[in-house]
């Protein structure tokens, strides 16, 4: 089978071809693999676990946000895509035909080699929501959780960070400083946990036009999720407690 991956070197950029011979069971990640170890050992790409765990191996896979290690070749191979463009704020359908798979780099953020991609804004944008306990007596004693008020925080907690959901954003094509879906689960899952207690600073984090209300509200990042995360969902939530909080401090 081909894949065709795009290249870059810092300066400019151009597809590759390589013949891959399959084996059962292959991910697209073992075939880069195979690609570095037998033909072109210059082939840069971003990888840790190899289980679908750590988010490293992030990238744009037959035009569809994916993560290399679990996406298995078998199941891609000859496959018709259409889908939407994330570059820019005029939507636009991509196209994905032939037999080939074609492999690029994550969109919405620079890329630094081949298939790496430049992760500060990313993780800058995660930084600025501040999504962990601040308070030192919640660090230090332990609060009880119903089972009902775990599972409302453990599905924003399964993000991995990989950054799916931001390379898939219109939002984040449009706007650099947009937080992302990403950030803005993470900041929900915080602000929904009972033993949260700086509700209304995260409030404020968020309440922007770089947080929730650049969201577009489309669902791409829901789409692309490998474990799942409902960040639209997350962000519609702050919108209401934001229009709430705003309205019970109108009358004070």
């Amino acid at each position: 089978m081909k894949f065709k991956i795009k290249r870059y070197n810092g300066e400019k950029s151009w597809f590759d071809t390589f013949e891959v011979k399959p084996v059962s069971h292959m991910s697209v990640l073992e075939a880069l693999f195979q690609i570095q170890d037998e033909q072109d050992g210059t082939l840069a790409f971003r990888y840790s676990c190899r289980g679908a765990v750590c988010g490293s191996c992030a990238m744009l896979i037959n035009k569809k946000q994916r993560l290399a290690c679990r996406t298995q070749v078998s199941e891609i191979t000859g496959e018709r895509v259409l889908t939407i463009s994330p570059y820019g704020p005029i939507a636009k359908p991509e196209l994905k035909t032939g037999d080939d798979i074609l492999v690029e780099p994550l969109p919405n953020l620079t890329v630094i080699k081949d298939l790496i991609v430049d992760m500060k804004p990313f993780f800058k944008h995660y930084e600025e929501v501040m999504p962990g306990f601040v308070d030192d007596d919640q660090a230090v004693n332990e609060a009880m959780m119903s089972q009902d008020d775990v599972r409302k925080v453990d599905k924003y907690a399964a993000c991995i960070l990989c950054g799916l959901c931001y390379g898939a954003c219109p939002a984040a094509a449009r706007e650099r400083d947009y937080l992302g879906p990403a950030a803005l689960a993470k900041a929900w899952r915080f602000y929904a946990d009972t033993r949260y207690r700086s509700k209304d600073e995260m409030l404020k984090r968020v309440d922007a036009k770089t947080g929730v209300w650049a969201c577009d509200t489309v669902y791409r990042c829901v789409e692309v999720c490998p474990k799942q995360v409902p960040p639209t969902n997350a962000i519609t939530g702050f919108i209401r407690k934001i229009i709430l909080y705003r309205m019970k401090h109108l009358f004070r």
